[in-house]
């Protein structure tokens, strides 16, 4: 029988899930509600760059209806 590349990996994902519960690690909840400002709550004010190196204010944003901010965090940049 052979084996394709992502076999092996396949199996030791199953294995890490399939894990019974004691032997994994415990994970802090954290309240997010607690974090950064409320629907609905104005921003505050803020003078930012862009990945293009664009200076954003809070006002520059808003459009007649508003504006809506996505915040993303990744692990690589």
């Amino acid at each position: 029988m052979s084996m394709t590349p992502g076999f092996v990996p396949s199996l030791a994902l199953i294995a890490a899930l399939g894990a019974p519960a004691a032997a994994r690690p415990q994970v802090e909840r954290i309240d997010l509600s607690e974090r950064g400002p409320s629907i609905g709550e104005r921003v505050p004010d803020f003078n930012l760059n862009d990945q293009n190196g664009d200076r954003w204010t809070r006002d520059s944003i808003l459009g007649a209806n508003g504006a809506m901010l996505v915040f993303v965090r990744s692990a690589d940049w």
